[in-house]
């Protein structure tokens, strides 16, 4: 009996050393998720804190910073000039009240009716050409539209169509094609001017549609 009881008070020992070792891993994994929390708060204010920094002494800066804030400051210039070839790619500005995109040369932003700056006069819009559904400037020689999507129509003589056979339809011509487009564009009523379907003021005067 003797026997069977130590083995028994072994077994005891074994489970409640098993079930403590549980519990252990338990709390150690819930501590080092706490820690890990911890953690990535003090990485967000170190980041908050150099961010402020450089936004507070872009100018006069301790020597110590000289390095790492010259980096900043021109990654942050490539990243601009970045955002201004996509911009000159597709043809457009960005509204500095809204931050839309909208068409290069544009006098009034499609989204919240502001006046584009004067400055926007000036973009570089050679080696562009209008989109006639859309008014957005985009590369020539595009076939489509990279702001709306429309076929381009340019001012080119069509060829001559060749008569149908008998029981065909002859396909819609360019102009056709042209007046389906533009039936779905909004005319502003203030200056006749067509603008995208979307747009909630004409891009051209301003004008509520």
């Amino acid at each position: 009996m003797a026997f069977f009881d130590d083995l028994g008070r072994k077994l005891t020992s074994v489970s409640q050393s098993a079930v403590q070792k549980t519990k252990d891993v338990a709390d150690i994994a819930k501590i080092n998720a706490e820690i890990s929390e911890l953690e990535r708060t003090v990485n967000n204010l170190y980041y908050q804190i150099g961010k402020l920094y450089v936004a507070k002494h872009a100018a006069d800066y301790e020597s110590d910073f000289a390095g790492m804030i010259g980096s900043v400051i021109e990654s942050e210039r490539k990243i601009a000039e970045c955002r201004q070839k996509i911009q000159d790619i597709k043809g457009v500005i960005r509204c500095e009240k809204c931050g839309a995109d909208i068409p290069a040369g544009a006098a009034f932003c499609s989204f919240c009716g502001a006046p584009t700056p004067k400055s926007a006069a000036s973009v570089n819009t050679q080696n562009l050409e209008k989109c006639a559904s859309c008014g957005a400037m985009i590369p020539q020689g595009m076939r489509f539209c990279t702001a709306c999507g429309k076929p381009m129509l340019r001012d080119a003589v069509s060829p001559v169509q060749e008569a149908p056979a008998d029981g065909q339809e002859s396909a819609p011509t360019m102009d056709q094609t042209s007046a389906a487009e533009e039936s779905t564009a909004k005319i502003c009523p203030a200056c006749g001017a067509a603008n995208e379907a979307d747009c909630a003021f004409c891009t051209e005067c301003g004008h509520k549609l």
